[in-house]
């Protein structure tokens, strides 16, 4: 989970967002970080006589959070954002305070499936408004509905979730509050492969009072495990813009094969497009007076009427997950077929096209997260792909191809996962 270009981003060239995704000063921040480790805080006395107050004062600061985005169809996103940075700030004192080892907030790593971001560059999910916003009403009406189906007490699993779990212990902790469902009502199983995210989990429940809620708390690959009880549903949220580096899709696929017949999977759909467009209109010149906010909504319609849309590359449901064309390359390389696409004759003025995956999330019913809406959405740029020009400083894996060409797109699972363009054979 990645709140990187969480829709407040703008650059001042084209070349510069381009340059900010390869760039490794993240990285180098973080290893510096592990060089020069912080102390863990201590408890004073005075702090520890004031948990019961801050756990009052926390448990009002989630209701009000909550119930503003349950209760407007259409958030406030001036008041959403105030009251979402509030809670971040009382869950980050309890994270701070917390006795978890600096070395494991820090923790990065690539695992089989994807980058593992370390919970320290994790928590800041839970400021991403229209993200927070669009899945805890989409959880909260997935609830309501597989509950008119049953009375049996539903099992939700929340795998990849990170230290602060942002998008459904909200939730949670507002039903406790408030009484509209109890533990008998729902269990709940959170599942994260970095020991210093589930230390967070352990004592950022504690301090929201919902234990009882908790079936499981699991420090593990969430594609490797497997349900003791059925899942009625799984939400998951693990990936960055252009569906780039992060491991939702194998670990989606894994899930969607244990969760219950009548389960249901959130995000409901994902489609991810191919769309060739001016970057420096794009990235830039749409957002000069937008004041460092992006969203879909403030899109120029100048810009979408230039966009070429090439069409749709992947489309992920709970079903197409479980249907999705594989092919293995050899024991390390595993790649998924995705769509093939016509590159049709530009407009002159368009001489230099950028290739960009296009994501929309839909999470439940009538939610959505669209383009520019979080730094998941984020359109993501192929720098790789040249259509119609050759590049003055050529790099290698630099695809050349022209109008009337096709491209064919594969997905990587391995390593960094994300998006091929290859010319079909």
């Amino acid at each position: 989970m990645n709140n990187e270009f969480a829709g407040s981003t703008v650059f001042s060239t084209a070349t510069d967002f381009a340059e900010s995704e390869i760039s490794t000063g993240s990285l180098n921040d973080l290893l510096r970080q592990q060089l020069n480790p912080t102390k863990p805080s201590e408890f004073s006395v005075t702090q520890n006589n004031e948990t019961e107050q801050n756990h009052q004062g926390l448990a009002l600061c989630v209701v009000n959070t909550v119930k503003e985005i349950l209760d407007n169809e259409k958030p406030n996103v001036v008041s959403l954002e105030q009251n979402l940075t509030a809670l971040f700030e009382n869950l980050h004192q309890i994270y701070q305070q917390a006795n978890i080892d600096p070395a494991l907030r820090k923790r990065q790593f690539i695992a089989r499936h994807g980058l593992v971001m370390s919970p320290d560059h994790c928590i800041t999910t839970q400021k991403d408004t229209l993200r927070v916003s669009a899945f805890i009403r989409g959880a909260h009406q997935a609830i309501a509905t597989l509950k008119t189906k049953s009375d049996e007490c539903l099992h939700l699993v929340y795998p990849a979730c990170g230290p602060f779990a942002p998008l459904l212990l909200p939730l949670i902790t507002y039903y406790k509050e408030t009484g509209l469902y109890d533990e008998n009502d729902l269990r709940i199983t959170l599942i994260d492969m970095q020991q210093g995210a589930i230390d967070s989990l352990k004592v950022i429940i504690h301090e929201m009072g919902i234990a009882g809620y908790i079936n499981d708390i699991c420090c593990q690959d969430a594609c490797e495990y497997q349900p003791i009880s059925p899942i009625h549903m799984v939400i998951l949220e693990a990936m960055q813009h252009g569906f780039s580096r992060e491991g939702h899709l194998p670990i989606a696929r894994h899930f969607a094969a244990l969760m219950e017949e009548n389960g249901i999977f959130l995000p409901q759909e994902i489609s991810l497009r191919a769309v060739l467009t001016a970057g420096q209109q794009e990235f830039v010149e749409q957002w000069q007076d937008e004041n460092g906010h992006v969203c879909a909504a403030d899109m120029q319609q100048q810009t979408i009427n230039a966009r070429v849309q090439l069409g749709e590359i992947l489309n992920l449901t709970s079903t197409s997950l479980l249907t999705l064309p594989e092919r293995v390359l050899d024991e390390n390389i595993s790649l998924i077929e995705c769509g093939e696409v016509l590159l049709p004759e530009l407009d002159e003025r368009m001489s230099k096209p950028l290739l960009v995956i296009c994501t929309q999330i839909k999470v439940y019913g009538d939610e959505y997260i669209g383009e520019y809406d979080s730094g998941i959405t984020h359109p993501l740029p192929d720098m790789h792909v040249c259509v119609n020009f050759v590049p003055h400083d050529a790099k290698p894996g630099d695809l050349l191809v022209k109008s009337g060409d096709k491209l064919k797109f594969f997905y990587r699972l391995n390593g960094l996962p994300g998006f091929l363009a290859t010319i079909p054979a």
